[in-house]
């Protein structure tokens, strides 16, 4: 394995990816306080980290790490996998929906059970390790961002690209366009001369 292969870029997305998964283990992401109404009597709280907060948020967060740290490792080892997109805009593709779904939980905290209901008494907190997984995943979704533009591509061009895979005629061997090659031009009558009359017997 030779680091000094990794772009700028696909050190940021690894690193960050590292960084988050520590992120989801160790830190709390949301915690609930339970107040009975008695003062301090009766009171509870609860504290929750990534793996324990969400339902399959938590799932998209771990391939996203698995995506940025496999094409670091694989850049890294010179070695290349037939992906059908280039592995730079997957990697950035993965850490822009992460950090949808994160913020969509930041501003609505995961309900813990309690459904569509409030109940009085119990408040969701947001802890510090949700920001902090946030900014994580955004310094993979930049790393992406930037290893795509160091490999001069783009969300557009891996598009045509999947379009080019899944449809149209390939060309033939040898063509570099698609569909028949058009028969030969006619024999024009005049140009060979017709054969001599065999010899008299």
């Amino acid at each position: 394995m030779d680091a000094s292969r990794l772009g700028r870029g696909e050190m940021i997305a690894a690193a960050s990816a590292i960084a988050l998964l520590l992120i989801m283990f160790i830190f709390k992401w949301f915690g609930l306080e339970v107040d009975s109404g008695l003062g301090g009597l009766g009171s509870a709280s609860a504290s929750f980290n990534a793996w324990e907060s969400f339902g399959f948020i938590d799932i998209i967060l771990f391939i996203t790490i698995l995506a940025a740290v496999g094409v670091a490792v694989m850049k890294a080892n010179a070695q290349s996998v037939n992906l059908p997109v280039a592995g730079s805009a997957l990697v950035a593709g993965l850490a822009i929906l992460s950090l949808l779904l994160l913020l969509f939980r930041i501003i609505s905290p995961p309900d813990f059970g309690t459904g569509d209901f409030v109940v009085e008494g119990v408040d969701v907190i947001r802890k510090i390790g949700v920001f902090l997984g946030f900014i994580a995943t955004a310094g993979i979704a930049y790393g992406g961002w930037l290893s795509m533009r160091e490999e001069g591509t783009s969300f557009q061009a891996q598009a045509d690209r999947m379009q080019n895979r899944g449809g149209g005629t390939p060309p033939p061997a040898g063509g570099t366009g698609g569909g028949t090659p058009p028969p030969p031009p006619p024999r024009d009558p005049g140009s060979n001369p017709p054969p001599p009359p065999p010899p008299a017997v």
